[in-house]
């Protein structure tokens, strides 16, 4: 899957200009229209497809499950659009399966454009609560030692730091606004803003994996938060 995923990396070509990018993000600006470079990459189809074979060899679905979604009426468009969109995750599993490989379509494509706008330096004065790069929320915060955080954005995986604890959105930190679930098995906890009504996947910093198998690996955390009426 991560081979897959940084196989379409290479191939594709975002239309980002860079220097326009960085002066955007140096002024507080976010870098670049998400939705554009999406679309500058082309038909996703062919990457969807590959994907859904690297979920095959991973045991994530079965051959003949695998050849169902390619029969499909399914429009990849659609997905990757939903996802940028923030539509909620599907409880229908063959479409969920689908929905997971469409974001791992779409991650690279927006990792790709992220990638050229860095160095991260550029952005270490960044203060807002969307992605510099994308203008993605963070659907991860990592603990770092003391009171920083640093947010991982849900669409392109870009970081930056926080030092708010508690609710991004509304800045509150108080229980029992503030409510934490904690997951021991995917060692994350699930903090969800009562106040406001969005969530965050928060876990130490320390042994984190690539950011597609851990929110492959938190996906009953996300289904949990959106039974709730919550978004990121």
């Amino acid at each position: 899957m991560l081979r897959a995923r940084d196989e379409i990396r290479a191939e594709c070509q975002p239309l980002v200009d860079v220097e326009h990018a960085q002066a955007r993000i140096r002024s507080g600006q976010v870098g670049y229209d998400a939705l554009r470079v999406l679309r500058s990459c082309g038909d996703p189809m062919p990457y969807f497809t590959r994907v859904l074979d690297a979920f095959e060899v991973a045991g994530f679905l079965s051959n003949e499950d695998r050849r169902s979604l390619l029969q499909s009426e399914l429009d990849v468009d659609d997905l990757v659009s939903g996802w940028f969109t923030g539509d909620r995750t599907p409880r229908d599993p063959s479409r969920r399966i689908a929905r997971q490989a469409a974001i791992v379509v779409g991650n690279a494509f927006l990792r790709s454009a992220s990638a050229m706008v860095e160095p991260a330096s550029i952005w270490r004065g960044w203060t807002r609560i969307v992605c510099p790069c994308c203008g993605g929320f963070p659907d991860i915060a990592l603990r770092e030692r003391g009171a920083q955080r640093t947010l991982v954005c849900a669409r392109c995986d870009a970081q930056w730091r926080t030092p708010h604890q508690g609710c991004l959105s509304c800045r509150t930190v108080d229980e029992p606004t503030i409510a934490r679930i904690t997951n021991v098995e995917v060692g994350y906890d699930l903090v969800m803003c009562n106040g406001c009504g969005r969530f965050l996947k928060e876990r130490p910093r320390r042994g984190i994996e690539s950011f597609i198998v851990e929110r492959a690996l938190t996906t009953e955390l996300d289904l949990a938060a959106e039974h709730r009426g919550l978004r990121i």
